[in-house]
Parts: C-alpha cells; structure tokens; sequence
C-alpha cells in the first residue's frame, strides 16, 4: 500500500502498467483516474493545497478501511497538489484483488 502525494505530473497509463506487473496473483485490477475539469465561463488553473505529511495520514487511513473491507491485495493512491491547468492529471488510485 502507498500514498504519493506530489507536484509533477504523472502517466495514468505508466502508472498502471507497472503496478498492474506488481500485483502478483491478483485476479482484478482496478483504476481511477481524475483530471482537473473545466467550469462554465472557463478555468485558468487549479490550485491545491496541503499539510505534508497530514494529506498522506489522512488518505493511508482511508486506504488501510478499503484494504480491510475488501481484502485488497493492494493500493497506490496518487495525489497531486499546487497548480494545475484544467485536463492534467490531479489524482489516481489502483487497487489489486
């Protein structure tokens, strides 16, 4: 299980392929992935703030309830934080089963 909280851009289908390779015998694969969307009227940017170190308690406790609840075999959650134009990555989650 592992929460990467960052700034930098990421590929969705990067992330994927290699943690799809690291599940092992899990059966499933699953992924989520969000984008910075665009409002009526436009969006410049995004702005995401954070405690360091507070964001990834809070989002490894939601995790470590899922991985509980549903026997996941594993978990990588992605999260970014700062400024972001409307279409970038902003999160990802991948669960294994």
């Amino acid at each position: 299980m592992a929460v990467i909280v960052q700034s930098e851009p990421f590929d969705a289908g990067e992330q994927l392929n290699k943690f799809t390779k690291g599940a092992g015998s899990a059966g499933a694969v699953i992924s989520f992935s969000g984008v910075v969307r665009d409002i009526p009227g436009g969006l410049g940017y995004l702005n995401i703030e954070h405690y360091p170190n507070m964001a990834e308690k809070a989002i490894l406790k939601v995790c470590d309830k899922a991985h509980k609840r549903w026997k996941l075999d594993d978990i990588l959650v992605i999260h970014r934080f700062g400024r972001l134009k409307k279409g970038e990555p902003i999160m990802m989650v991948l669960t294994a089963s």
